[in-house]
């Protein structure tokens, strides 16, 4: 299993550097092009969406058995609230990540609420 663990600054630019992590572990397992923009666009959506605040998040990404997972935290509570309501009409978080990944939940570490994300793969150019 690979496990990557970074802590970038709250202040939005730095999404870019998890979006650049994530590319580049996917490209070392053959993920596809289209697993890949589900998963940036998934993890970019949570980044923009944890409150602007002080000090740094962390994203831990793994990769095992056929999935990419990744863990954002600690995420205010403002985030944990729109992953936990019952989607509404518009394009909210949550319907995002239902949308995009297999699976989305919060999770507590220490007290603080994360996101925990699970896409499956299949290695690029396999046929399915």
């Amino acid at each position: 299993m690979d496990e990557i663990v970074i802590d970038i600054p709250r202040e939005r630019p730095f999404s870019a550097v998890a979006d650049l992590v994530l590319g580049g572990l996917a490209a070392r397992h053959d993920v596809t092009l289209d697993v890949l923009d589900d998963l940036q666009l998934a993890l970019g959506s949570l980044l923009d969406h944890v409150e602007d605040d002080d000090g740094e998040v962390t994203v831990v990404l793994r990769v095992a058995g056929g999935s990419i997972e990744a863990s954002v935290g600690p995420v205010g509570a403002r985030t944990a609230a729109a992953l936990e309501e019952a989607p509404d009409e518009g394009i909210g978080l949550r319907r995002l990540l239902e949308a995009v990944v297999d699976e989305f939940s919060l999770s507590s570490r220490d007290g603080a609420p994360w996101v925990d994300l699970r896409k499956s793969y299949a290695l690029a150019g396999a046929e399915g």
